[in-house]
Parts: C-alpha cells; sequence; structure tokens
C-alpha cells in the first residue's frame, strides 16, 4: 500500500478514535462523576498531606484524614458565613425598606388599571387579540410554573441521591489520598508506559482546562462584581455591593446573565416613570456586556491555553452543537483534543504534517 494512503488512514484512524474517545469519555464521566471529583480533590490537598508527613511525620492515611477534616472544615466554615451574610443582609433589607414594597404594589395597581382603561377602548378586533395573546400567555405560564413545581419536586426526590452522591466523593476521596502511591505503583506495574504516558498528558490538559475555565469564570465574575457595584454607585442604587455580588454569581450562568435582572428592572423603571433609573440600568447593562464580550474569550483563551479566536470559535460551535453546555464543552475538548492529537503525531505541527505528505 503506498505510504500517503497509509498515513492518510493512520491520521483518520487518529482523529475518529480521539473523538470517539473524547464522546465516550463525556459519557462516562457522568457516571464516575464522584470518583472523578474525589480524585481532582484528592490532587488538590495532596501538598497539605506531603507537608504532614514530611514536618509531622504522620503516616500518610492519618495525614490524609487530617488534611481532608480541615479541607471540610475550611468549606464549611466559608459557606456558614457566606450564607449568614447574605441571611443578615436579606433580613435587613426586607425589614429597613417595607416602603419599597408598599410602593410597588401601588406602582402595579396603578399600572394594571391603566392597562385596563386602555383595553376597553380598544375595538373588538383589537381586544379579541389581545385576549388570544392572554390566553396563550397564561398557558406558558401555567407550563411555567408546572415545571417549577416538577423541578422542586424532582430536587426534593434527588436530596437522597445528592446525600449518596457526597457521601461517596467524601470516602472515595480519602481512599485514593490514603493509598495514592500504592494505586499509581499498581496502575504503573500493569500499564505499559507509553499508554500510561498518553493518559497522563489526557489527565494534564483536562485538569488544565476544567482549572483554567472556573478561574476565567472567577476572573469575569470578579470584574462583573467590580463594574456593577460601581454602577450602582453612580446611579444610586442602595445595597450596590450586596447587589453586585448577587448578579455577578447570576452572570456566571448564560441563561440569565446581567441582562435576567438589569433588562426587567429597566423596563419597571421605565412603566413607573422612573425614566432617569430605566436609562442608567440599561446604559450600565450595555457597558458590561460590551467588557465581557470584549474579554471572555482573552480570559478564557489565556487560562485553557487557546487563542482568544479559536476559543470563541469554539464556544460557538460548541453552542451549535451542544447547545448552552457548549459553551463550556467547546474549549474544553479542543484543548484536549490538541494536546491528543499532538502527542499522538509526536509533536509534529500541520505544515511538517503537509511536507512529510508530499515526499512521500
Amino acid at each position: 500500500m503506498d505510504k500517503r494512503i497509509k498515513l492518510v488512514i493512520r491520521l483518520v484512524l487518529i482523529f475518529g478514535g480521539t473523538v470517539i474517545g473524547i464522546l465516550l469519555g463525556l459519557r462516562l464521566a457522568i457516571y464516575f462523576a464522584p470518583f472523578l471529583i474525589a480524585f481532582a480533590i484528592s490532587s488538590m490537598i495532596e501538598p497539605v498531606i506531603r507537608f504532614l508527613m514530611k514536618k509531622l511525620k504522620f503516616r500518610r492515611k492519618f495525614a490524609a484524614l487530617v488534611s481532608l477534616l480541615l479541607g471540610l472544615s475550611m468549606i464549611a466554615i466559608l459557606l456558614l458565613m457566606l450564607f449568614s451574610k447574605l441571611y443578615n443582609e436579606i433580613t435587613s433589607l426586607s425589614s429597613s425598606q417595607p416602603e419599597f414594597w408598599k410602593e410597588a404594589y401601588q406602582n402595579i395597581s396603578n399600572l394594571i388599571n391603566r392597562g385596563l382603561n386602555i383595553y376597553f377602548g380598544l375595538p373588538s378586533e383589537v381586544t379579541a387579540q389581545i385576549s388570544n395573546m392572554v390566553s396563550s400567555l397564561s398557558n406558558s405560564v401555567s407550563s411555567l410554573v408546572d415545571s417549577f413545581v416538577k423541578g422542586i419536586y424532582n430536587t426534593a426526590i434527588s436530596i437522597p441521591q445528592m446525600v449518596i452522591f457526597i457521601f461517596v466523593t467524601i470516602l472515595s476521596t480519602y481512599f485514593i489520598s490514603s493509598d495514592r502511591d500504592r494505586i499509581y505503583d499498581y496502575i504503573k506495574d500493569n500499564v505499559p508506559d507509553a499508554l500510561l504516558n498518553k493518559i497522563i498528558d489526557i489527565k494534564d490538559s483536562m485538569f488544565t482546562a476544567l482549572f483554567g475555565y472556573v478561574k476565567a469564570q472567577l476572573i469575569l465574575m470578579t470584574i462583573t462584581f467590580c463594574e456593577l457595584s460601581l454602577g450602582f454607585t453612580i446611579i444610586g442604587v442602595k445595597r450596590p455591593i450586596l447587589l453586585g455580588l448577587v448578579i455577578s454569581f447570576i452572570d456566571a450562568f448564560p441563561v440569565l446573565g446581567t441582562g435576567g435582572v438589569l433588562v426587567p428592572w429597566a423596563i419597571y423603571e421605565f412603566l413607573t416613570k422612573d425614566i432617569r433609573m430605566g436609562v442608567s440600568l440599561l446604559i450600565l447593562y450595555v457597558i458590561v456586556l460590551v467588557i465581557r464580550q470584549m474579554i471572555e474569550p482573552k480570559v478564557v483563551g489565556e487560562q485553557i491555553g487557546l487563542h482568544p479566536l479559536m476559543t470563541l470559535i469554539t464556544m460557538y460551535l460548541g453552542m451549535k452543537f451542544f447547545g448552552l453546555p457548549g459553551l463550556i464543552l467547546g474549549p474544553i475538548v479542543t484543548l484536549i483534543f490538541k494536546n491528543i492529537i499532538s502527542g499522538m503525531i509526536k509533536h509534529k505541527n500541520l505544515k511538517e504534517l503537509i511536507n512529510e505528505f508530499i515526499k512521500k
């Protein structure tokens, strides 16, 4: 067989096998999630374990237990502090501003009355169309409420599964951390070195991409928080820090984003004739949106090791093929794919491959 044909077949098999492997890995990751998370946590606490073993002469099993308990305690304390702070802020907000709810109720009542007066003054054909629209909207809202109730019910049902998930993750973390060297030696003795090196490269690429993406999102949330807090302070919104923090968390979700809060808020201000506040909120939203769209590909690209343009392309294609989760999966899968291919073709670039193909 011609060497060129062999090269083409080899490249096709490499690309096809890599794609199938990635898709299969993503599918299996759902079922092995507790153990993957446990492996990630054990890797994070490994420096603490080694410090306790070296400085305090702890045995590895005891050092792993102490490190895990310290980590869980820190997470619990941080969550308690966060929820306590938010609870106090929300309680203070609801108790100190009863006039706000009274004013909001009056504004909504006035809007409804004005809408009814306009509605009854319209021609019958127009009112019929409006009635159909309201009926459709009512059905949509009813479906949305049903979905919300079902979501709450499913969440309540899944609580025992979540408890089991957390319990399995914690136990797996301890077992991996306490016997890390033995597990590694067993794998090293039973897996060929070439395959083991490729697995390590894939693991490093995956964790680099995942942690890089999380870091990028934290950077974007911090920037959004600063923009919103400063913007709210300038336009005279009360409690700008709390609102900026809450909306910056919401902004991390592609479905909602900053617009999911600022746009309805601006519409409400327009309807209640506070034009200045409505315009200010829309301007703030445009500023936050433009800055995020400008810096997101660059920030994500720098953290996961892809060029900003390639990051933008992979995010867009990921969204087209996989929906909203594709915004996250696109860059991560691309980075894993890139490293796998690079390892399999012995780190040759596209130019070298084409030259090799032409010479043969």
